[in-house]
């Protein structure tokens, strides 16, 4: 009878291609399927509960597969800079994306310092963070913000953020039942501008709004990290 394994993952997104696996690239998910591979003598489709861009950190990724086996995966064998957090086995309705009802991402701005795994805005860079939380208090009467999402094939409407802080150091975290294709960065990208009084805080919402695809500033991905996906309690495996 198969079982369901459910992994909590963290890696530093420098090290891969991003999260799916794509050929002649080293991917999260490719290195994972491969250490599975090298562990079982079989191979298994594991399914990540986000799909993080090249250069995307995570420390609370989820993936999961199904098998027949009952593996020992403290002995998987991870490529440097990808670590195995926690596994267990889990409910046989689980599914890594499929289960998730949300997640927690961190964006982190630095100004006048470089720091590793930072958005760094300049030395000389002196931002309002008030600015900045004023245009994310914006976002709260939208019923979507689909509009800080970049163009995508399959451009399904954005969720609200469920809650969000920005503190006066640049540390930005948000939760939200969905994210679509780049809109932490997107969002990141544009509070910068407003931060640094390049852009109005109203303008955050009015671009949350438009129907057209992301055409504004974007923010590189070293300073996003993936902190935790959420689940209904009686799926969690964690």
């Amino acid at each position: 009878m198969k079982r369901t394994y459910a992994l909590k993952l963290a890696y530093d997104g420098g090290a891969f291609r991003g999260w799916q696996k794509q050929p002649g690239h080293v991917t999260v998910q490719g290195a994972l399927e491969d250490a599975l591979c090298a562990l079982l003598g079989k191979r298994y489709v594991l399914h990540g509960a986000s799909r993080t861009d090249a250069g995307v950190h995570a420390v609370g990724q989820v993936a999961s597969f199904a098998s027949g086996r009952d593996p020992d995966l403290s002995r998987l064998r991870l490529p440097e800079g990808a670590s195995l957090v926690a596994s267990v086995t889990a409910s046989p309705s689980f599914h890594a994306r499929a289960s998730s009802i949300g997640k927690r991402y961190r964006y982190r701005f630095c100004a006048g310092a470089r720091i590793e795994g930072a958005f760094y805005l300049g030395a000389d860079a002196r931002p309002d963070w008030d600015r900045a939380r004023q245009a994310l208090e914006g976002l709260a009467p939208l019923p979507e913000i689909t509009g800080l999402a970049s163009p995508a094939s399959n451009r399904k409407p954005a969720p609200p953020l469920s809650r969000w802080s920005l503190d006066d150091s640049g540390l930005l975290e948000v939760e939200g039942r969905a994210f679509r294709k780049h809109q932490v960065r997107n969002l990141a990208g544009h509070l910068a501008l407003v931060a640094l009084g390049l852009a109005e805080p109203q303008t955050l919402a009015a671009l949350a709004r438009g129907a057209r695809p992301w055409m504004g500033a974007t923010a590189p991905p070293h300073g996003l990290t993936l902190l935790e996906v959420l689940y209904p309690r009686e799926l969690d495996p964690f």
